[in-house]
């Protein structure tokens, strides 16, 4: 059965963190500040490092830390801090290729904030900001996943708008994953996933939900992530549902997709 959850997100404190066991949830884009949660997905009890068909081999588990990168422009229009994952456990050269991916990942975040076109400064008033944390949905020897969260406050205004982001990593090579490398053919499995999702989303929203459950595009699930207990799908807050929904998130079990999965590819060790 599909689980489906909400998330919102509080950027007081940037390390707390909760377990969940049958909700996997991200926080995304709203205009109003909410509640932070941090979730973490436990790892599959598998050891190794993933070889050919996404199969664990015997290598280590990464190891996730974290990293605080922070700057502001030199005519105080704009500042940011950001929280991203460091990865260590693995060999080095895959540290490097992982680590910088993920920097490649929230370098693009920072960018698109700084390089926008943010509001001028008045006598007074705080800069732009920006603010990024992360969650792990899972590490494994075979696969880190992390979901990503920032708050954007532009100067001069009372909103705050939240957005999100994911990255998946196949630890065997260092590659990104995209949906391509999951499904055998992620346009053929768009109508099942907008089928199940929809479904379970039904269910749990009910009238809250604003969403048909029709999708032209597989990018319309492009914020994902990959999780012990399957495939997590995340909206930003008003994007499928009312505001009080939060941001919606379902994540659907590997066995219910099992017949769209490439056995060859990262997540073909969940399927077998």
């Amino acid at each position: 059965m599909a689980q489906v959850g909400s998330r919102r997100t509080r950027w007081g404190a940037l390390s707390g963190i909760a377990m969940v066991v049958a909700l996997a949830v991200a926080g995304c884009a709203s205009n109003s500040a909410t509640p932070a949660k941090v979730y973490i997905t436990p790892a599959p009890g598998t050891a190794g490092t993933a070889g050919p068909g996404g199969l664990d081999t015997g290598g280590p588990t990464p190891t996730v830390d974290s990293i605080v990168v922070s700057s502001s422009a030199p005519d105080n229009s704009w500042s940011f801090t950001f929280k991203k994952p460091l990865v260590s456990g693995v060999s080095d050269a895959l540290s490097t290729t992982i680590n910088d991916a993920v920097s490649s990942k929230v370098n693009g975040f920072i960018q698109n904030f700084t390089g926008g076109k943010l509001p001028a400064v008045t006598s007074g008033s705080p800069p732009s900001t920006l603010e990024g944390d992360f969650t792990i949905a899972l590490t494994s020897p075979s696969i880190v996943s992390f979901r990503f969260t920032f708050l954007t406050h532009l100067s001069g205004s009372a909103q705050l708008a939240f957005d999100c982001g994911s990255l998946s990593i196949w630890v065997y090579t260092g590659a990104t994953i995209s949906l391509a490398d999951i499904f055998t053919d992620q346009n053929a499995a768009l109508p099942t996933l907008s089928s199940q999702a929809h479904a379970a989303l039904a269910a749990s929203l009910g009238k809250s939900l604003t969403w048909s459950g029709s999708a032209t595009s597989i990018s319309f699930f492009d914020n994902w992530a990959i999780t012990k207990a399957g495939l997590e799908f995340t909206w930003a807050q008003g994007k499928i549902a009312g505001s009080e929904a939060g941001s919606p998130s379902v994540t659907l079990p590997w066995s219910s997709i099992k017949s769209l999965i490439k056995t060859s590819g990262p997540a073909g060790q969940f399927v077998r």
